[in-house]
Formats: structure tokens, C-alpha cells, sequence
């Protein structure tokens, strides 16, 4: 389990189902013979921030993760 602060100052675990995302693109959905098990490693891990919806996203395969804030209006 890794876990990581968020710019909030709440902690991000990689292990909460509700908050660990995997991002993937369309195209991977159009392989009719794909997986759940080939699909997760075709995507890019991605956490959310329970408390603020911070978006951290692992562009890179044991990289630093990019922050992501929502805008509102």
C-alpha cells in the first residue's frame, strides 16, 4: 500500500476502491476480446482526493504523479 499527502494536507492510500481510479482511453474498450485483467494494464493510475477532489495522475510508470484541480465557477 503507498500512500501520498495531497496540496490539502489529507492522505491519498492507493488501496481505497473509492478513490483509486484507472484512466483509460475509448479505444481500449473497442477490443472485443479485452479483459478486465489486459485492460488494467492498459491504463494510467489515477487517485482522488477524498476531501478537496484533487486528481493525481501517474502519467508515468513510477513517476510523479501530476495534480490536477477542478475549476469552479
Amino acid at each position: 500500500m503507498a500512500k501520498m499527502r495531497c496540496t490539502c494536507g489529507s492522505l491519498i492510500r492507493d488501496d481505497d476502491p473509492d478513490f483509486s481510479l484507472i484512466l483509460l482511453p475509448y479505444r481500449e474498450f473497442d477490443d472485443a476480446e479485452a479483459d478486465s485483467a489486459m485492460l488494467l494494464g492498459r491504463g494510467v493510475d489515477v487517485r482522488r482526493c477524498q476531501v478537496c477532489g484533487r486528481l493525481w495522475v501517474f502519467w508515468d510508470e513510477g513517476g510523479d504523479a501530476v495534480e490536477y484541480v477542478q475549476v469552479r465557477d
